[in-house]
């Protein structure tokens, strides 16, 4: 049986941290949701009435030197960032410094208080290697990021690196590959598909707008790689570890199965293209290798490319037909 354990999650809100934090309070822990307003407050309360939600500003040394004092956690999961590739580059300054400074606020509490065996993980990124020399990626692959975002996930990751050498903090990170679920924002352009391909469906809409279709994305099921980042935080020891699926698809092959789930083969009829949603300096195409992972910790995902849309593209059929867009999905 498990040991219930104090454990935060910072971005408590967002698709993983939902999903985890189900997990972790199906699990029996005593689990602390970190948010930053009031409305997601309101919203996480609702979602997992099993988790202690708190709003905090990570943004202030002082603040989470106080917090951590108070809550005194075995284990943190900080998942927190501007998470957008897209709007990287609008807002660049806030996504530097949300994804960077916060990280190290975190980092520099941890160590003030010398709570160096509170295990500290952080949600590393696949848009670090942007133009990688080498195919799949493991975790030593030269990093090359290609967006704003990209690059604060580089710095992030590399001072979770620098404060476990330096200071002995158990601080490990996961470089997860693109992973999705019914959960996932609508302004990202997995949810984008399979919400418009439903609408399509249930004759709401004509059409989805897209950029280049031609970009190859290494996608997984988010719930997976949740029980990866479980599993890193609880190895015997910190370390950095990829969670991939190990197989790369174009945003075509994405979009093309989406619409099979709805029994539409002459997906093109229905697909509007816009150049101007082309990234400045977009990630062609990555794909990961997990075999650190999967070799370590015992972890290897069981949902395939296929059976990932299916599951949202019925979540957004659900959604429509009953007429309730505040719906929020739960894995069984």
């Amino acid at each position: 049986m498990t040991t219930p354990k104090r454990i935060v999650i910072t971005g408590a809100a967002g698709q993983d941290g939902l999903i985890l934090g189900l997990k972790l309070a199906n699990a029996g822990h005593h689990v602390i949701g970190i948010v930053r307003n009031e409305e997601q407050k309101t919203f996480l309360r609702l979602y997992n009435p099993g988790i202690q939600v708190e709003i905090l500003d990570s943004s202030v040394l002082k603040t989470v030197v106080e917090f951590l004092e108070r809550a005194q956690p075995e284990q943190i999961y900080h998942l927190s960032a501007k998470s957008s590739v897209a709007n990287s580059w609008s807002d660049s300054e806030i996504t530097l410094q949300t994804n960077i400074f916060y990280t190290l606020n975190w980092l520099n509490a941890l160590n003030a208080l010398r709570m160096h065996s509170t295990r500290f993980y952080h949600a590393s990124s696949s848009e670090m290697f942007g133009l990688p020399k080498s195919y799949p990626q493991t975790e030593e692959t030269l990093l090359h990021p290609r967006s704003p975002y990209g690059v604060s996930k580089v710095a992030a990751h590399h001072l979770v690196v620098n404060y476990r050498e330096s200071f002995g903090q158990f601080a490990s990170t996961g470089i997860l590959f693109n992973h999705e679920s019914p959960l996932r924002d609508l302004k990202f352009v997995t949810r984008k598909i399979t919400s418009g391909v439903a609408k399509i469906a249930r004759g709401k809409a004509d059409s989805i707008t897209l950029g280049n279709l031609d970009i190859s994305r290494d996608w997984g099921w988010a719930p997976d790689y949740v029980d990866g980042m479980i599993s890193i935080l609880n190895h015997s020891s910190p370390d950095d570890f990829i969670l991939a699926t190990g197989r790369s698809h174009t945003l075509r092959e994405f979009v093309r199965t989406a619409f099979a789930c709805i029994d539409i083969l002459e997906w093109e009829n229905f697909l509007q293209i816009d150049p101007s949603l082309s990234r400045p300096a977009d990630v062609i195409s990555v794909v990961g290798d997990a075999t650190k992972a999967h070799k370590t910790l015992g972890w290897a995902p069981t949902t395939t490319f296929q059976v990932m849309i299916k599951a949202m593209v019925d979540f957004d059929l659900e959604i429509l037909d009953s007429d309730t867009p505040e719906r929020k999905w739960k894995l069984e």
